[in-house]
């Protein structure tokens, strides 16, 4: 199985570098929601000076409001 990820090359130096521009990292750190929530329906998190509420909704999405 090849699980090789490998992208065809542009067929424009400017598509080349637009390509360049927009690729995004190999690899972000990931948080599971359940573990952020560890059981609520909602959190208050700080963020400098500023208090943000997330909260999960009945269908399940979240929400961050400030």
């Amino acid at each position: 199985m090849n699980t090789s990820h490998d992208h065809p090359q542009a067929s424009t130096s400017s598509s080349q570098a637009a390509e360049e521009n927009c690729a995004a990292p190999l690899h972000k750190r990931t948080i599971a929601s359940e573990e952020i929530l560890a059981g609520e329906k909602e959190i208050w998190i700080q963020h400098g000076d500023s208090i943000y509420r997330l909260c999960e909704t009945k269908s399940g999405k979240l929400i961050l409001q400030k």
